[in-house]
């Protein structure tokens, strides 16, 4: 059964570039290739949950300033109509309404890391939009799709353990790693690594919390993962980029 990850997926360059996230993310493609992949990006917040529902869902290149092989760069994955309603359905049966969405492709938080995990593109993969009130509201939903589980349908929260872009954009790939950014991954690593989702979700009262996370919806897709997961975590990676970005992969 493929248990829920967690994908720390930095910059969009880390496609293109040699490092160890990139290396990792490419070992989990190594494993047994489940029936669908189902990725809740940080980057598709919505006030009503959606999901992706074409079978041929665009690469949607939502930033720039990282070169024209990237603003150009298409991850040609399947999606499923079929496979689609069938979590909406799921997800309906537990109180949580779910639009299909035929015209929404895949935002880099999806297909960044799939192109390194299954560049063969030989899944489906389908994008579940992150609740965007309340932290709570993405435990709700993590805990409502651990039925995927037993259903082969792997679980992806797609963000970031630090996303402090003012303070790693502006510097190279191999920075020293910022103080601020390490004691915040130290602070949360109990919780993790215990799969305690009340001490998660009092992430705001960690040391620099807010420098780390000036938003929330890059540490909402680990709530989603770990809920999913209900188990203690597994680290399968840690690195860092640009000094301040955390390349956390867990699995709960």
């Amino acid at each position: 059964m493929p248990r829920p990850l967690f994908i720390s997926h930095g910059a969009p360059d880390v496609l293109i570039k040699d490092t160890p996230a990139h290396r990792a993310m490419q070992m989990l493609g190594e494993r047994p290739t489940p029936r669908a992949y189902v990725v809740i990006s940080a980057h598709w917040q919505s006030g009503d949950l959606q999901i992706t529902a074409s079978d041929t869902p665009d690469t949607i290149h939502d930033f720039r300033g990282f070169g024209e092989k990237l603003e150009r760069f298409q991850y040609p994955v399947a999606g499923s109509a079929e496979i689609a309603g069938h979590i909406a359905t799921l997800l309906n049966r537990q109180g949580l309404p779910v639009r299909l969405n035929q015209r929404r492709g895949l935002d880099h938080g999806s297909w960044v890391p799939m192109a390194l995990v299954r560049p063969q593109a030989d899944a489906p993969v389908l994008q579940l939009s992150l609740p965007r009130q309340n932290d709570s509201d993405s435990v709700v939903l993590g805990r409502a799709l651990t039925a995927l589980i037993d259903r082969d349908i792997q679980i992806i929260g797609s963000g970031a353990l630090t996303h402090s872009l003012a303070d790693s954009l502006p510097l190279a790939e191999t920075a020293p790693v910022a103080n601020f950014a390490e004691e915040f991954r130290e602070a949360v690593l109990p919780a993790l690594e215990t799969g305690d989702i009340d001490a998660a979700l009092a992430w705001r009262s960690v040391p620099h919390a807010q420098r780390n996370h000036p938003t929330p919806e890059h540490y909402r897709p680990l709530l989603v993962a770990m809920a999913a997961g209900g188990r203690p975590g597994q680290c399968l990676h840690t690195s860092w980029s640009r000094s301040a970005l955390a390349m956390d992969i867990w699995e709960f």
